[in-house]
Order: C-alpha cells, then structure tokens, then sequence
C-alpha cells in the first residue's frame, strides 16, 4: 500500500511539474557568489555569477539559455552564454555556446554552433566554430 501511495505522489509531482513549465512561458533566476581567496603573494577576489532564462514562441519553438561569468582582481574576466533552441516542425535542435575571455584589454570570442536532427532523419549533426580576437573598445 505505501509503495502505491508514493508511486502516486512522485506521477503527481511530475505532472505538476510538467504542467508548470508548460503555463509559464518566460523564466530566469540569478545567482551572484563572491569568493575572496587566502592571500597567497597579494589578495585576489574572484567574482562569479550565472542566470538562466526560458522562452517558447507561439509556433512552438522552446528556448533556453544559461550564462555564467566570472572575473579576478587582475581584471581578467570569462563569460559564457549557452543557448539551446528546439523547433518542432522539423525537430532540429541547435546549441550555440558563446565564450568571451578579456586578460589585458584584449577578447577572445569563441562561437560554437551545434545543430541535430532526430535519427530518422539520418544526418550527421553539424558543428560550427568560430573565433575573433579584438581590443576592447576599439571599433
């Protein structure tokens, strides 16, 4: 008896759950940690951030995001953006992750493209690469 009563509480927790992230269409939380480090020459902060979004379109088509940064008391700083985005209509799912690092003025962007197909569509998934190095602030 006890296991029918908590087999039925965990279906009915995963169909509230499921029946929750189908009503909401827009989302995001944000989570911000400071850690200072022991002194080892000279003091060093290190800073750390993340948030996540979600979104969905009237034709389907379901969004969601997560970035992450985070930064030292060199002023050396890494953000990371990782979009993943699914379309029904043809079952294609692309994830695109975005890192920029900044040491001494100058960034490096990295973009990788990710692309998949459901199995019986018989395609091999695709990857795109693609890096830039720039000043900051230059144009």
């Amino acid at each position: 008896m006890t296991r029918f009563l908590l087999a039925g509480a965990a279906a009915f927790g995963l169909m509230t759950g499921a029946a929750m992230a189908q009503s909401s269409s827009h989302s995001s939380t944000t989570e911000q940690t400071t850690t200072v480090m022991p002194p080892v020459s000279a003091p060093s902060t290190a800073t750390q951030s993340t948030s996540i979004g979600r979104g969905a379109t009237p034709d389907g088509d379901q969004t969601a995001t997560a970035a992450a940064s985070s930064g030292d008391s060199s002023g050396a700083t890494t953000r990371t953006t990782i979009t993943n985005t699914s379309y029904p209509l043809n079952g294609e799912i692309r994830s695109t992750k975005t890192t920029t690092t900044v040491a001494n003025g100058v960034a490096t962007e990295t973009v990788t493209t990710t692309t998949t197909w459901p199995a019986s569509d018989m395609r091999e998934p695709s990857v795109e690469v693609a890096t830039r190095t720039y000043v900051v602030g230059a144009k």
